[in-house]
């Protein structure tokens, strides 16, 4: 659907027409596939609390965006994209590392990493690209810290990760990118088997030696633990500084309160924006019509107030 001239991420006119007028509707994506979207938050919410839809992209009626997105949850299936028990089963292999406690004892080091990198841009010429000299290189320091490996290998990560993200990257784009990526972290997870730390890899290379994993699976796992975070959170930090630059007031009234509670709501409402995409095994009632038993709906929630 083609945006407005304006702000590029407002939602497409034709998807508020859709939500005023024909708020469940067919639309129809690049395989053929006519999945149902879903436009009404109330509508929207139902559907991603329903137990009947499924998040298996193995499904054969799963909705896929691109080309590239299927090939790559092809060659690397992860627990983000499985049903329960396997996914509570392989979801618990990693929690304990982001636990709260563990969480909070990397906040010094985040810390650190954010005014190190502050003082850098503005230390420099201006303008300045917020998200070269700020947004990308924070959750890059953070991840690679993470498992032990160096900040020289982001460059590696940034540029595959952004291939398997990026709908117009082809198919053998995204075979070799999630190729890449598997081999470096199969052999990262060799690392840890022979060297075990206390990192985020040494987790699932730990669950290889019990035979709870393949080699190929811990590989997969590590290279969600370490992209998934990365992209999005750069998004994130863009996308949450443009929102509150718009906003002057609420800017101005998070600089001035030192209460952290203000902070967490306001980082809350601007992380509110997160599309879903997930298919119906079963038949679920949303108003009218009917979501059948294998038609993969599609939420649209950026355009859900």
């Amino acid at each position: 659907m083609p945006r407005a001239a304006g702000c590029p991420f407002d939602p497409p006119p034709t998807l508020r027409d859709l939500q005023d007028q024909v708020p469940i509707s067919r639309v129809r994506l690049w395989d053929g596939s006519s999945p149902w979207l879903v436009t009404r938050y109330e509508d929207v919410r139902a559907l991603l609390t329903d137990p009947r839809i499924s998040s298996d992209s193995a499904l054969p009626h799963y909705l896929h965006l691109s080309p590239a997105q299927k090939e790559h949850r092809r060659q690397s299936r992860t627990f983000i994209n499985m049903d329960d028990p396997e996914h509570a089963r392989l979801r618990r292999m990693v929690t304990a590392t982001f636990s709260i406690r563990q969480v909070e004892a990397l906040r010094p080091a985040i810390q650190k990493i954010v005014d190190s990198l502050i003082d850098t841009t503005l230390s420099g010429s201006e303008p300045v690209d917020l998200v070269q000299a700020f947004a990308l290189p924070v959750p890059s320091l953070v991840i690679c810290e993470l498992p032990g490996v160096a900040y020289a290998g982001h460059d590696f990560f940034q540029a595959n990760s952004m291939i398997l993200i990026k709908r117009t990257s082809t198919v053998e784009q995204a075979r070799v990118a999630t190729q890449q990526l598997l081999d470096h972290l199969d052999r990262q997870i060799g690392v840890k088997l022979a060297h075990p730390a206390d990192d985020v890899l040494s987790a699932p290379a730990e669950r290889v030696r019990s035979g709870e994993l393949s080699r190929h699976e811990a590989a997969g796992m590590g290279m969600l633990l370490l992209t998934a975070g990365h992209e999005t959170t750069a998004n994130m930090i863009a996308l949450g500084t443009l929102a509150l630059l718009q906003n002057p007031d609420q800017l101005a009234r998070l600089r001035e309160s030192d209460d952290p509670k203000t902070v967490a709501s306001a980082v809350g409402e601007l992380l509110r924006q997160d599309p879903d995409r997930r298919l119906g095994p079963e038949r679920a009632t949303l108003r009218s019509p009917r979501i059948s038993r294998g038609c993969g709906p599609t939420c649209g929630s950026d355009n859900a107030p």
